[in-house]
């Protein structure tokens, strides 16, 4: 990806599906398959953007080590997943060593993280700069890109009433750390003049799309509610959410000319040379990961010539 200062990013990266510091999920690594395309993402240098981290501790709907909760990932038709994980992490304070030492083992992880601007502008503002010296403390010169999360279906808020907040946001952390290689992650709710006032502000990069809220990819009146309609339906990834991400970033792609990390239902090689040749900079996999990581892995040694 050009525009990223003597950094790079891959030409094929991981999206949140290696966990909140790049090296996994639990219970995914207990399955070999998955344990040995990590081993391949740490040897090609394959970029890896980490789960969202709040800058405290957050309980959501999932917990991994509460088999209970589990039900909130639930596998969908054509190498789906509907997901009501809800951003539990273990904050910031926690995760940016854990981060620091996925470096330190050879994977080459940017954090990921989601200012609650539910909360207010402030409190959001105040937040993420703290994350930021956080990163800054643990990870020295390895933080050189923050990818900021602008959206999550799994959180109530409306997206619309939070663009002039997240605006605001933007604005002043590229201000006060002007060397910090920004990626805004959006979504498909979010207007292209969203986009477009992000290219002004001077983000690096933005990664389109997030998951896909349920009702959108099922509309109700042709499809039952979903099975997580009580906490909100859910995010929608892999095959099903395919046609919308591809069109959404379709359209992204003729507002904007900065670079663009394009995902959202790849479920093979295909996908990822669809994207790519749809104008995309880097093309991110997640699903495909948790679903079949042996095609995510193929696909990475695929792409591994255009690697720095």
């Amino acid at each position: 990806m050009r525009n990223a200062g003597p950094h790079r990013l891959s030409t094929v990266l991981i999206s949140t599906a290696l966990g909140q510091d790049g090296r996994g999920i639990f219970p995914y690594t207990l399955w070999p398959p998955y344990r040995r395309l990590l081993r391949v993402v740490r040897e090609t240098g394959t970029t890896v953007l980490t789960k969202s981290a709040t800058r405290h501790p957050r309980r959501g709907n999932f917990v991994p080590l509460n088999p209970l909760t589990w039900r909130y990932i639930r596998r969908l038709p054509k190498g789906g997943l509907l997901n009501a994980y809800g951003l539990t992490n273990a904050g910031v304070q926690k995760v940016a060593p854990r981060i620091a030492s996925a470096h330190e083992e050879g994977f080459r992880v940017i954090p990921n993280f989601w200012p609650d601007l539910g909360r207010g502008r402030d409190l959001a503002l105040k937040e993420t700069l703290e994350a930021v010296g956080v990163y800054r403390e643990h990870l020295g010169v390895a933080f050189w890109a923050l990818e900021l999360n602008l959206s999550c279906p799994n959180i109530p808020d409306e997206l619309a009433c939070q663009l002039p907040d997240s605006l605001a946001l933007v604005q002043k952390l590229r201000e006060l750390h002007p060397d910090l290689f920004l990626i805004v992650k959006i979504s498909v709710v979010h207007p292209y003049e969203f986009a477009q006032e992000l290219e002004k502000l001077g983000v690096g990069a933005l990664h389109g799309v997030n998951t896909i809220p349920y009702d959108l990819v099922f509309p109700p009146d042709r499809y039952p509610p979903s099975p997580m309609a009580r906490v909100g339906g859910g995010g929608v990834s892999g095959g099903p959410a395919f046609p919308l991400a591809y069109q959404y970033n379709a359209g992204l792609r003729k507002k904007v000319k900065l670079p663009l990390i394009m995902g959202g239902g790849v479920t093979g090689p295909e996908g990822v040379r669809k994207y790519l040749d749809l104008g995309a900079d880097s093309v991110s996999l997640c699903t495909l990961v948790l679903r079949e990581p042996h095609k995510a892995e193929e696909i990475i040694h695929n792409y591994q010539k255009s690697f720095p």
